[in-house]
């Protein structure tokens, strides 16, 4: 069975490629004289395309801490036209950072790109 047209523009728009100056360079593993940088987008940038292809009334996001940390981020999408919402989860990672509030505050960010990303985001 065809994809609905809507589905498909709207899948096009949600998964199209970032400007290259948007996209962040981390080292992901250094040895010797070499690292291997790994590309990233931030959450912001995210919240940017959900915003802009679907509206900002159009997607929400939920969150749930476990007890290791880590967090579950659902990312629900309202299909346009319909009172369908499309829900993704996933989690993300307490960060190696010092201070706690920040460990935290980079699981929530990693739980929210990793659902993103079963959209096709990033």
């Amino acid at each position: 069975m065809p994809e609905p047209k809507f589905e498909h523009d709207l899948q096009a728009a949600l998964s199209a490629p970032f400007d290259p100056r948007e996209v962040k360079f981390k080292p992901q593993m250094v040895r010797d004289k070499r690292c291997l940088a790994m590309a990233y987008i931030d959450a912001r940038l995210v919240q940017d395309r959900l915003d802009d292809v679907v509206g900002t009334l159009s997607w929400k996001d939920s969150y749930e801490v476990l007890a290791d940390g880590s967090v579950i981020c659902t990312l629900a999408i309202n299909l346009p036209g319909t009172q369908e919402w499309i829900e993704k989860q996933d989690v993300g990672s307490l960060s190696e950072q010092p201070d706690a509030g920040d460990r935290l505050k980079a699981a929530f960010s990693d739980a929210l790109k990793r659902a993103a990303v079963k959209f096709g985001i990033g």
